[in-house]
């Protein structure tokens, strides 16, 4: 799960899941209709199929949280890793598109699912290699789930893989190989303890990028550099400073690899990025436009999605968290109030010009399976009359937590106004970066609502409802149910979902969003966010990648 920061769309590791810190705000997910793609965003009719050309991109004001795969969990890690790693099925750039459907990587095919929903057979591809000449096999990938399961590693891939046979073993200690991933020749086999249907868009993560085991040791700070197998692999790291990415020599794939090599500086300034990636110093700032407030200017310059600005809507969801276990917020006609006294329309003008679209649903559209939000909640004002009278004399005082920035600052002020006008008592509580997250995640935490959002990891429900709403996911700490909500209908409904397959399981995930805020309210969802990118004046080969809410750096070139 990813929780969202600010104006860089920094990815961190939140209590086992992604997390976007997003100051003071949050983050988002989707699920893409099988079959549809997404075509690029700018023309790449004759771009090169390789150039010997050297990209630099800026990364401002942040690196990278790990280069190793078994521990990255940032949007721009990820957007690395989706063209340093080989995996079993992935978001195919191939023709110049993204496939929004998970598509064979290095398996030969979809695999052979037994008839319980309990088993997996992968058939991996022959000819693959890593970019240091070692063979990528079927045992190339259960040793990246070993790797990940080693509880020396503690990678956050542990909260979506409960389910395999013998992964809580190897976390807990008991065994040293998972018992469910078996190899037999050429042929990968993933059992299971119950059906679960999202398993496949859980292994299209990074987490389970093939792995050479001879060179990829268990290291719980993370390898600076990996064998990739894909169509660039990371040749350097100076953490902070520089991250290299150059094309693997043996890579024979049909995926685009169009600069020979690409080199991030990390860490630039926000507004010198601007400036540079204005005068081509920079290709761009693969964590989006530097400089917010010169969306509108460059919109109307450019124009949007014809070169060198463009706007597109992520997968994540920014939310008020109401901690269902305080009495501020215990109950749900209060809870529902807050939906009510929310200016949404306010909240997302903070964001600036194209920022995204107000929301008062838990997913973002892409994972609702086509379902329409019916919740009666007001989408472009406050209704403070309803929420009075919802309300009443039960809302007392109020703890809001949130994290200070650009963003993060000036959304807590709107907020503490909405819900005074409700009758509600509010103090609130600054805190720098992902402190706040891990404050707010310890059970019994004295907040009573936090400035949260979630950025999806995979592209299903399951990702929002079990990881932030599930209450038998409650821990002493490092809690993502930051609303600490517990509710047994939604649980089983939560399970039930979670064994369907295809658009019944998409359109199982829009109902239960649906019944969860009409019934319950746990949330005052806010807004879904747009990413705006910027290109200098001779980048071409733009791809956004709507499963990763990021461009597609392996495109890209200069003219």
């Amino acid at each position: 799960m990813r929780r969202s920061m600010s104006v860089v769309r920094l990815t961190l590791f939140s209590a086992g899941a992604l997390a976007i810190v997003l100051a003071a705000t949050a983050c988002g997910s989707s699920k893409k209709a099988a079959g549809n793609t997404t075509t690029a965003s700018t023309t790449t009719t004759g771009a090169p199929t390789q150039t010997n050309q050297t990209l630099q991109l800026a990364s401002s004001s942040t690196d990278v949280d790990y280069s190793d795969p078994a521990l990255a969990y940032g949007v721009l890690s990820w957007e690395i890793e989706y063209n340093t790693c080989a995996k079993l099925l992935n978001y195919s750039d191939a023709n110049g598109t993204i496939s929004n459907q998970l598509t064979p990587d290095a398996a030969e095919g979809y695999p052979v699912i037994s008839k319980d929903g309990k088993t997996y057979t992968f058939t991996i591809r022959s000819g693959i290699k890593f970019s240091n000449g070692a063979t990528l096999t079927a045992n190339s990938f259960a040793a990246a789930m070993n790797r990940d399961a080693n509880p020396k590693m503690n990678s956050p891939v542990d909260a979506f893989m409960t389910d395999v046979v013998g992964w809580n073993d190897v976390v807990n200690k008991k065994a040293t190989k998972i018992k469910g991933v078996t190899v037999s020749g050429n042929k990968l086999t993933i059992k299971l303890t119950q059906r679960d249907g999202g398993l496949l868009d859980k292994l299209a993560m990074p987490f389970f990028c093939a792995i050479d085991p001879a060179t990829t040791p268990v290291d719980p700070q993370g390898l600076n550099t990996v064998a990739g197998a894909g169509p660039y692999y990371i040749a350097s790291r100076t953490v902070g400073k520089q991250l290299v990415m150059k094309v693997n020599p043996y890579y024979k794939g049909d995926r685009p690899h169009r600069a020979s090599q690409i080199v991030f500086t990390m860490n630039t300034d926000p507004q010198q990025t601007y400036l540079q990636v204005s005068n081509g110093t920079y290709a761009t700032d693969p964590n989006g436009l530097s400089n917010p407030s010169a969306a509108s200017t460059l919109a109307k310059k450019y124009g949007i999605n014809k070169g060198r600005f463009f706007v597109h809507p992520t997968p994540e969801t920014d939310y008020l968290a109401l901690n269902t276990t305080r009495p501020a917020f215990s109950s749900a006609d209060t809870r529902k109030a807050v939906n009510y006294a929310i200016d949404r329309a306010a909240l997302l003008r903070v964001f600036g010009f194209a920022g995204g679209k107000t929301t008062t649903a838990i997913l973002p559209p892409s994972l609702a399976g086509g379902v329409e939000v019916t919740n009666p909640y007001p989408l472009n004002g406050p209704n403070v009359e309803k929420a009075k009278s919802l309300a009443g004399s039960k809302c007392g005082n109020v703890s809001l937590w949130y994290q200070t920035g650009p963003v993060g600052t000036p959304q807590s002020g709107i907020l503490s106004y909405d819900l005074k006008q409700m009758g509600c008592n509010v103090t609130t509580k600054p805190f720098q970066g992902y402190a706040m997250y891990t404050a707010a995640g310890v059970k019994g935490a004295a907040f009573d609502a936090a400035l949260s959002g979630w950025y999806q990891d995979y592209a299903d429900g399951y990702d929002f409802f079990h990881i932030l709403l599930d209450g038998r996911t409650l821990a002493a700490s490092n809690n993502n149910n930051l609303a600490y909500f517990n509710e047994p209908s939604v649980n089983a409904k939560i399970d039930a979902a979670n064994e369907e397959t295809g658009s019944t399981r998409a359109k199982s995930w829009g109902q239960l969003d649906n019944y969860t805020m009409s019934n319950y309210a746990p949330w005052a969802s806010m807004d879904n966010r747009n990413v705006r990118d910027y290109v200098g004046p001779k980048t071409a080969g733009y791809l956004f990648i709507p499963a990763y809410g990021a461009m597609d750096l392996a495109t890209l070139y200069l003219k």
